[in-house]
């Protein structure tokens, strides 16, 4: 008796053993970085929606209509009502199974196989009989098997509800890109009919000292050419602004028409944000709570798998009535019951218990990297976001400088030119300059605040900046 305590002791210890989920994530993020290489020093905290710092009551709407109609982020929805209701199947294997059943057979008995015939009785017999019966079966689950099935269920259902909190942060992500990108792009077409109607006043005015012989055809073949250019530009610009804009609306679930109304203006760049400590990243960013959640049911896996070695003992019950006559079934003289209990060993089965075994570590192993993967890609996204912020506010400085040059260089060429004191050439290529300028400082500034939006996107949130007290 000692010698099979000792074993069933064992077994306990050794059907437990599993590499713990939680010390693998925290020896993975034991060497975060204590702060940001590229941190501000700005301190607040975070609001519920992240693009309400932008100021744009519209582009608010917009997020709030793709998160209520986007098809796809519905069916990730239903991927995890279809999650937690296998968490809450594997759950109820903890539980006793109960059953209830009826049924009736029916028999006949043919007397003369037994070599016996009485007068006057039938040489055949039927007969019927009914049964109600309640049964329920229980397995002990010594070993955790059943409960590390329902571990593993469980942390799957948790890691699908933050890929669904991932998806929604992913798609106003996405929506706010498209929004500023939609601004921008009917800014640039304003700017390109401005450059059609500009070149057209040029050529007009080229034309008409032409025909008086005080310019060259050279001059006025170079400023229709220039004016071609720019109209084509302008076609070029509105193929794009409405791509941009059937995007959008894509995203926000609406039949692809063109339709959408935007600002006329890009929103003003929000203050900076605080970046906060790298650790904060685990339980902000969906993906990297997904992540863990993923490593927590690989390793109740292989817990599962390490304890379908063992054997499964199962206790079951029944009670019941069984009568020949249907109206005596619920009668206390016809009840019967059974009491029992089941063992069941896996003694052989080509040893696919063991590889069960090996597949559920290797899956553990994946899921570990693709922690330490998801980790490092979140850091390397947030100080990408954070080095940008401050390369792209220098771009925005510089390319308002070039453009206020650019068009006082403009001007000065157009009057020299009216005067005679300068060529064409000069002309057209200062206007060009002045053109670009502008188009590149539109786009940056819409840089600016996508890559805000990666950054609320990196550090899985937004922010609120603190105001100190008295200011």
């Amino acid at each position: 008796m000692g010698r099979i305590t000792f074993i069933f002791a064992t077994m306990l210890m050794v059907a437990g053993c599993a590499s713990p989920p939680g010390e693998v994530s925290k020896h993975i993020t034991a060497d975060l970085p204590a702060k940001w290489t590229n941190a501000s020093e700005a301190s607040g905290k975070a609001p519920a929606f992240w693009w309400h710092n932008f100021q744009d009551e519209a582009l608010s709407d917009a997020i709030g209509q793709a998160l209520e109609n986007n098809p796809n982020l519905r069916a990730t929805g239903a991927r995890l009502d279809a999650a937690w209701a296998q968490a809450r199947m594997a759950g109820a294997e903890q539980l006793p199974q109960i059953s209830l059943s009826s049924g009736l057979s029916v028999s006949q008995m043919n007397m003369a196989q037994f070599g016996v015939s009485l007068p006057n009785m039938p040489s055949k017999f039927s007969s019927e009989r009914h049964n109600l019966t309640l049964g329920a079966q229980w397995e002990l689950d010594l070993w955790g098997r059943v409960r590390s099935g329902n571990r593993a269920a469980r942390a799957g259902a948790l890691g699908q509800a933050a890929d669904f909190a991932g998806a929604r942060h992913s798609l106003a992500g996405q929506v706010a890109k498209a929004w500023m990108l939609a601004i921008e792009s009917r800014q640039q077409v304003r700017l390109a009919k401005f450059t059609v109607a500009t070149y057209e006043t040029t050529v007009e005015r080229i034309r008409a000292r032409f025909e008086q012989g005080v310019r060259s055809s050279l001059d006025l073949r170079l400023a229709e050419a220039s004016l071609a250019g720019a109209k084509a530009n302008v076609a070029e610009r509105v193929v794009a602004a409405n791509r941009t804009t059937r995007q959008l609306e894509v995203l926000l679930g609406q039949l692809p028409k063109n339709e959408q109304a935007f600002p006329a203006e890009l929103p003003s760049m929000p203050p900076t944000i605080p970046a906060g400590v790298p650790a904060k990243l685990l339980a902000r960013r969906p993906d990297l709570v997904a992540a863990e959640h993923r490593l927590r049911a690989a390793g109740a896996n292989v817990n599962q798998a390490k304890a379908s070695l063992y054997p499964q003992i199962s206790l079951t019950a029944s009670t019941g009535t069984s009568t020949s006559d249907l109206s005596e079934l619920v009668s206390g003289d016809s009840v019967i019951w059974t009491l029992g209990s089941n063992l069941m060993q896996p003694v052989f089965q080509g040893g696919r218990l063991r590889q069960n075994i090996k597949m559920q570590r290797a899956n553990f192993k994946a899921a570990e990297s693709g922690f330490r993967s998801a980790l490092l890609n979140a850091l390397g996204e947030v100080e990408n976001a954070l080095d940008a912020e401050t390369h792209l506010a220098a771009m925005d400085e510089a390319l308002a400088e070039a453009h206020k040059q650019s068009q006082a260089a403009a001007q000065i060429a157009q009057e020299r030119y009216d005067r005679g004191l300068e060529n064409i050439i000069t002309l057209l290529e200062a206007r060009r300059r002045a053109i670009e300028a502008e188009s590149r400082w539109w786009s940056v500034l819409r840089l600016q605040l996508d890559n805000r939006i990666n950054l609320h996107l990196a550090l899985g949130g937004g922010f609120e900046l603190i105001k100190k007290h008295g200011i």
